[in-house]
């Protein structure tokens, strides 16, 4: 999920092009799920979700769109789409046979290999000697800029310990043991009040956290880049703000919710709690219980316009009722049931800040990486040496 997420590096697109493709398969599978079985979608949406999540046209028509119908959903004569799948359960399963089918081909099989090092590290630190080992099964001019993109983008994170490199990821974190333990090591520099706070009252902005707390600009930053702390971004215009989680927050869905539509779900709501300016939440867990219950909810116009990340993401589908003002209707059940379950007994700190319409919302990896212009040129940087290098190579 983490790989198929991050774009603009085609050294990463051409040499772990199967890996990309199975993430982002199960991406647009995420996003058109229903929690309702044989819903109907037109096949455009199809279509449109798979081109925003860097899925091309001709690789979904041609590779996508014959191994997931019959499986995943049904096409009908008229062009819509039936929908076979329910879970995110039989999504996961979906990947991890792809996966095998990559596994069995030798020449495809580096990939896997490049995949085993990410996962090893969300258990615990990888010696940086077994990552390199890896990297050397790619061709050389690949070889840096592939790290580079494990470690630019936060997927590893580097540290050194008795003069031996590791790599780990930030998803270690999401194991209860071994928070307490970053929690008890937190203690000792007077932060682990603060990481507890964020795990009770989950989905606040960071900067009001910062305030509330009265902590050293840029300590929840430096704890976001370990890991420790999750955030999830929403740019607004002229701002931007990072909406705050404890690794362990979704722990208890069977998936553990690495799709993360439940925390993008509870940033967006939260949004709405301290933000919108047309229409504040002053109730959310009332308003997510009747939409729970009757499966729609709202006649504001801020529906229209502050929510339309969770039509993208496919959590709810946002209606015009009359005028200017619109309603919510309900998709994923279980998504909205789960945000209702997470800022229950959490006390949201109010704020009185103005900041705009929201533009974007971003997921885990895409925050964590916070992509600037720098990191583009370094990616095509990387591009420019690796063909210099193959050039040399045909050459001799």
């Amino acid at each position: 999920m983490d790989l198929s997420r991050l774009r603009d590096d085609p050294v990463a697109e051409l040499q772990l092009s199967d890996l990309l493709l199975i993430g982002r398969e199960s991406d647009l599978l995420e996003a058109i799920r229903r929690s309702d079985r044989d819903s109907t979608e037109p096949l455009d949406l199809l279509r449109l979700q798979a081109s925003r999540i860097g899925i091309p046209p001709l690789v979904f028509e041609g590779v996508c769109l014959p191994r997931l119908r019959g499986r995943y959903f049904e096409i009908t004569t008229d062009g819509n789409v039936t929908l076979r799948f329910t879970t995110t359960e039989q999504i996961y399963s979906y990947a991890i046979e792809r996966l095998k089918h990559i596994e069995r081909d030798s020449d495809k099989e580096k990939q896997i290999h490049y995949c085993d090092i990410l996962a090893e590290s969300m258990v615990k630190p990888v010696s940086s000697d077994n990552f390199f080992g890896v990297l050397s099964e790619f061709g050389k001019p690949y070889r840096k800029p592939l790290y580079e993109f494990a470690i630019t983008n936060r997927l590893l994170i580097p540290f050194s310990w008795k003069n031996e490199g590791y790599v780990v990821s930030h998803h270690l974190y999401k194991d209860e043991r071994r928070f307490k333990a970053a929690l008890e090591i937190l203690e000792a520099h007077k932060l682990a009040s603060m990481l507890n706070f964020i795990q009770e009252n989950p989905g606040n902005p960071s900067t009001v956290v910062e305030q509330h707390l009265g902590l050293a600009a840029g300590t929840i930053s430096a704890l976001s880049t370990a890991g420790i702390i999750e955030p999830i971004r929403l740019d607004v215009e002229g701002d931007s703000k990072e909406y705050l989680f404890a690794p362990t927050t979704t722990n208890e869905r069977e998936d553990q919710d690495e799709f993360d539509p439940v925390k993008m779900t509870v940033s967006n709501f939260r949004f709405g709690e301290y933000y919108s300016k047309k229409t504040r939440l002053w109730s959310l867990d009332k308003f997510l219980s009747k939409l729970l219950d009757r499966g729609f909810a709202g006649n504001a116009e801020a529906i229209g316009t502050d929510y339309r990340n969770l039509e993208t993401i496919g959590v709810i589908r946002v209606v015009p009722v009359s005028g200017s003002n619109y309603r919510f209707w309900l998709l994923k059940k279980d998504v909205v049931e789960d945000v209702r379950s997470i800022i229950r007994g959490a006390i949201p700190i109010k704020s009185n800040q103005n900041i705009g319409d929201i533009t974007s919302l971003e997921n885990l990896v895409q925050t964590r990486r916070q992509m600037d212009p720098a990191l583009v040129r370094k990616a095509q940087g990387n591009v420019n040496q690796a063909l210099r290098e193959i050039q040399e190579t045909s050459l001799g």
